[in-house]
């Protein structure tokens, strides 16, 4: 693990002689409202990184599935497109450090405000922000490390270290051992129950509130079998955003929400960028053409459907548009939108105890109808489940969708002929495993 969210300090003077001060406790480094907030600003800016939704954990996923072919020359890329990662890859190795560098930082900002008691500082809510930016960091490593091949149900599946308070010290920067799947599930839900309670219900863009952490407490519930109460989440936010325009809450065009920005009130959660604070998705999919839109997603959709031209892109320009395709690096990254919830809530609707066919045909036409794609009306259970996988490929590529829809269904491995089921999990980096002595386990078959 690394030693983040401290401030070194270090002397030039009679090194020798002094008593090694290697960081500033967070009850010294944040001790105001103000520095808390820019604490939090600083989690933010983990999710911003080119290791995080910056770059690699939005385009690795698709690449991993079917969504993009690697027309590139990295050879780290080349082995996320396999399905063949070897523990040394540095992107995948980039991913879980800066994951949990972000989660120190928010071990850092929940131990700081709760001792910050002057000038009326009212603490509850900052903790609420960086718990819910703790468990969605907790729940981005369990997508790709942790589970087994079947899924993510199984809670004796393979979790990963669960540190809960900052690492300050050597001491404190122990390895961990790997917490079960359940564990760290339940670690997940804990920290967004205590976000739904005390976050604000405006929408500040760009940052966590109310709706942002019920959306992704159904995300979670989809993923770990929790299907009623998955429905139920996703309910609560279909009744209060689906009735405010005619197309059930989502933009009607579609591709307005990635010219613009946080359109209301489809984008629940939004990672924002600019010019000077920028995703390096272009540079990727248009400046090293190191990626490329699969011909099978292209072939997927029906030729009316809006979403075509601005999911599937061609180098030349001829086909389509990118989602990320402003030169500048300004284009904002989606977390979560609403039409997610209509596919969890259907979805939801028809593994949980009761399914009603009727009611998830609407759900899943209410995303199909501001699409211009023809609507469901199939009569079938099973046909239905299908056709709501096949439309969360539609509605969501290039936002970290398809891959884990796969693994979360145990779908991954027969989808792309992988021989060794146990290969939909990504490994634990290699350096993890070696320099924890063997308190960190490598994932199996690696």
């Amino acid at each position: 693990m690394f030693l983040l969210g401290s401030v070194m300090v270090m002397g030039c003077n009679k090194i020798l002689d002094q008593n090694p001060l290697s960081s500033l406790a967070a009850t010294t480094a944040f001790t105001t409202g103000p520095s808390i907030t820019a604490g939090i600003q600083g989690i933010y800016n983990t999710f911003q990184n080119s290791s995080y939704y910056g770059t690699d954990y939005t385009l690795l996923c698709d690449l991993e599935a079917d969504n993009l072919d690697h027309t590139g020359s990295y050879p780290t890329y080349e082995q996320v497109k396999n399905r063949a990662i070897t523990p040394d890859n540095t992107n995948t190795t980039g991913v879980w450090n800066e994951i949990y560098a972000g989660i120190n930082r928010c071990n850092t900002i929940i131990a700081a405000a709760s001792t910050i008691t002057t000038g009326g500082y009212d603490s509850v809510p900052s903790i609420a922000e960086a718990k819910f930016l703790r468990a969605f960091m907790y729940f981005d490593l369990m997508r790709y490390f942790g589970g087994t091949p079947s899924g993510y149900i199984d809670p004796n599946g393979e979790g990963v270290p669960l540190v809960l308070a900052p690492t300050f010290s050597a001491v404190e920067a122990a390895p961990h051992v790997r917490s079960s799947a359940g564990a760290v599930f339940a670690q997940i839900l804990s920290d967004l129950g205590i976000a739904i309670a005390n976050l604000p219900s405006s929408n500040n863009f760009g940052q966590a509130n109310t709706n942002a952490a019920i959306a992704l407490k159904a995300r979670v519930e989809l993923y770990i079998g929790q299907y009623d109460a998955a429905a139920a989440d996703a309910e609560t936010l279909i009744s209060q955003l689906g009735p405010m325009n005619a197309t059930g809450g989502l933009d009607p065009s579609y591709s307005d929400q990635y010219v613009s920005k946080n359109v209301q009130p489809e984008s629940i959660f939004e990672l924002n960028f600019s010019n000077v604070d920028q995703n390096g998705l272009f540079f990727y999919y248009y400046g090293r053409d190191e990626v490329a839109t699969s011909p099978s997603l292209q072939a997927a959709y029906q030729p009316a459907d809006i979403r075509l031209p601005v999911n599937y892109f061609s180098f030349d320009g001829t086909v389509g548009t990118s989602k990320y395709e402003l030169a500048d690096g300004s284009n904002d990254i989606m977390l979560i939108r609403l039409s997610e919830m209509y596919l969890t809530h259907a979805e939801g609707v028809m593994r949980g105890n009761s399914p009603n066919l009727a009611t998830a045909i609407g759900d899943i036409n209410v995303v199909r109808g501001r699409a211009q794609e023809t609507l469901d009306t199939t009569t079938s259970s099973t046909q239905l489940l299908a056709d709501i996988l096949e439309e969360n490929r539609l509605e969501f590529p290039h936002e970290c969708h398809r891959w884990f829809d796969l693994r979360r269904l145990g779908l991954a491995a027969s989808t792309f002929g992988i021989t060794d089921t146990t290969k939909v999990l990504w490994p634990i980096p290699q350096a993890e495993v070696l320099t924890s002595g063997g308190v960190i386990t490598q994932n199996p078959n690696y």
